[in-house]
């Protein structure tokens, strides 16, 4: 069985975010009014609206420092919508997560139009950025 177009977008995303192609993860795989929904209390939560804000977020991101790695598990999908299953890990300024979540992304036109993020822990995610 070959894989659903949507979810090799959501991969390729994750692809080009781990291998630090910025340009290509907002050039070629994001929609124009693409939409993120960040949850918490910390530094990065938010509603990111449209490609500018999302790289914004990115950048926001990058700066605070670190290492973090979003490890798919698995992703379930039907037309228009993708869920990854997730192992994020990471470390920075002697802090340490490990940490499960999920993302789920509409997708349409080939291209991410929205992501909403579920950590297991928010307020493990918010205390990582601190």
């Amino acid at each position: 069985m070959s894989e659903h177009p949507d979810v090799t977008v959501v991969r390729e995303s994750y692809e080009a975010l781990a291998k630090g192609d910025l340009d290509r993860f907002r050039d070629d795989l994001l929609a124009d009014d693409v939409t993120f929904h960040i949850p918490g209390r910390g530094a990065l939560a938010g509603d990111y609206r449209g490609k500018e804000e999302v790289a914004g977020y990115l950048a926001k991101f990058i700066e605070l420092g670190g290492v973090l790695r979003f490890e798919p598990d698995a992703f379930l999908s039907d037309d228009g919508r993708v869920a990854a299953l997730l192992h994020i890990r990471g470390e920075r300024e002697g802090r340490v997560l490990d940490e499960r979540g999920v993302h789920v992304f509409r997708v349409a036109g080939g291209r991410i139009s929205e992501r909403w993020s579920f950590p297991q822990d928010a307020y493990a995610v918010d205390e990582f950025f601190a």
